[in-house]
C-alpha cells in the first residue's frame, strides 16, 4: 500500500462527507469532509543515493459548517493519525474560514515517515 493509500485508509471512516485526495469531487459536497494532499517535502538522500525511507509532509484539511462538528472531527483526525500504523508527527494546525463556500476549516500539517 502506498503512503497516500495508507493515509486515505486511516482518514476515510471519519467523515460522513468522505475523504478526498487533493479536492472533494462530490457535487454538491456533503459536510463534514476531509481533503488531504502532499505538500513540499525534501527528498531523503544519502551519500549512496536515494534512501528508501522517505519523509513526506501531508496536509489534512477538515471542513464543516458547524464549529462543534469541526472540533470533533479534528480531534478524530488527530486520534486516528496517532494510532496509524505509519510513523507521523503533527507539525502544525490552524483554523480558517472559507468565505466563498461558507465552510470552516481546520488544517493539520503532518510529517510522515514511510518506505512506500
Amino acid at each position: 500500500m502506498t503512503l497516500l493509500e495508507s493515509v486515505q485508509a486511516v482518514l476515510q471512516p471519519l467523515a460522513a462527507g468522505g475523504c478526498w485526495y487533493q479536492v472533494n469531487e462530490s457535487q454538491p459536497p456533503a459536510t463534514p469532509f476531509i481533503v488531504f494532499s502532499r505538500i513540499p517535502s525534501a527528498e531523503n538522500n544519502t551519500l549512496q543515493g536515494a534512501s528508501d525511507l522517505q519523509n513526506t509532509r501531508v496536509q489534512v484539511d477538515v471542513y464543516s459548517r458547524a464549529v462543534d462538528e469541526l472540533l470533533t472531527l479534528g480531534a478524530a483526525v488527530k486520534a486516528a493519525m496517532t494510532a496509524a500504523a505509519f510513523t507521523n508527527v503533527l507539525l502544525a494546525s490552524r483554523d480558517l474560514y472559507e468565505a466563498d463556500t461558507k465552510l470552516r476549516r481546520t488544517s493539520f500539517e503532518y510529517s510522515v515517515w514511510s518506505t512506500t
